[in-house]
């Protein structure tokens, strides 16, 4: 059905979303320099690798979009298409990026307090590499759960009982 057909509107809605956090990237390069305070960095890091995945659960689960959502005209619903997400399925819907983003920070966090952080460290070693392949595994899961169905969704609309609608 066409109302399903959300494919492209969410690819075009993720880039808009991350147009929303440019201006913070430019922030992040100065704060999460290796040459600033542990705590400097700490902070920051718990600041910025926590506000995508706030954006997203806080606002699908008051509107049931963010604003690249919006913008494309597409929403996220109950499975049972009646209402938008409750908190609980908002976060449920982001777990596999708040747990990937969870352990990269306290990677970070490892990383800064043992004096071992370098620009690039948390990506560069074994261990970041772990999670930066896991990420990966885990976009991909999306992309053939929600290639696969009718629904056409994703992996983490099954985990929280949700689905993308076109917005007419």
């Amino acid at each position: 059905m066409q109302k399903y057909q959300t494919f492209w509107p969410r690819f075009c809605a993720g880039f808009i979303d991350g147009l929303v956090f440019l201006p913070l990237s430019f922030v992040d390069s100065f704060l999460s320099a290796p040459e600033r305070p542990p705590v400097i960095i700490i902070v920051w890091s718990g600041i910025i690798y926590s506000s995508y995945w706030l954006y997203s659960v806080l606002l699908h689960s008051r509107y049931g979009q963010t604003l690249g959502k919006m913008a494309m005209k597409i929403k996220v619903l109950d499975v049972s298409e009646a209402r938008i997400p409750s908190f609980r399925q908002a976060f449920l819907r982001d777990i596999g990026y708040i747990v990937l983003n969870t352990l990269s920070l306290a990677y970070l966090v490892y990383l800064v307090l043992a004096g071992e952080y370098v620009a690039g460290a948390e990506i560069s070693s074994l261990p970041g590499r772990i999670l930066m392949w896991a990420s990966l595994g885990w976009f991909f899961l999306e992309i053939v759960t929600m290639a696969t169905n009718e629904k056409r969704r994703a992996f983490h609309d099954f985990i929280a009982g949700t689905v993308v609608i076109r917005n007419a």
